[in-house]
């Protein structure tokens, strides 16, 4: 059997190997309940999913089409920034209330969070930058 695409094969093992962990990990502790037969029952089932996508010989030509056209790699742009633009406003809502919190208790944990909190804000700023000047000077 010849694998066809390689990265949807590894993500339907990869998802099909962690949906017989939780199962295992769930029969070993006793506590297989409704919530995780359902998270087993996915993951095998889009890990098959996939991993048979990856094995047929004609899929992957579709699937490299539709990543390669020209709409398609615009939303998945403007999705990965809309993302990216959500979380630098939910961590800087999160760090501002972390800020007025530890003020208020005079808990310093709260405080050392929202420092790291800055931190990673101010890397994602650099990164932002970085790159936009990468790609200016590129093009």
């Amino acid at each position: 059997m010849k694998i066809c695409h390689k990265k949807n094969f590894w993500a339907g093992a990869g998802m099909l190997a962690l949906g017989l962990l939780n199962l295992v990990t769930a029969l070993w502790r006793r506590d297989l309940d409704a919530s995780a037969v359902v998270l087993v029952v996915a993951l095998v089932l889009l890990g098959g999913g996939s991993l048979l996508r990856g094995l047929s010989p004609k899929l992957p030509r579709e699937d490299k089409i539709e990543e390669q056209v020209e709409r398609n790699v615009l939303v998945r742009f403007k999705t990965s920034a809309s993302a990216f633009r959500w979380t630098r406003l939910v961590s800087f809502g999160l760090l501002l209330s972390l800020l007025l919190a530890g003020a208020a208790t005079g808990e310093e944990l709260l405080l050392a969070v929202a420092v790291g909190l800055a931190f990673s804000l101010t890397i994602s700023f650099f990164a932002e930058f970085f790159s936009a000047l990468y790609h200016e000077s590129n093009n």
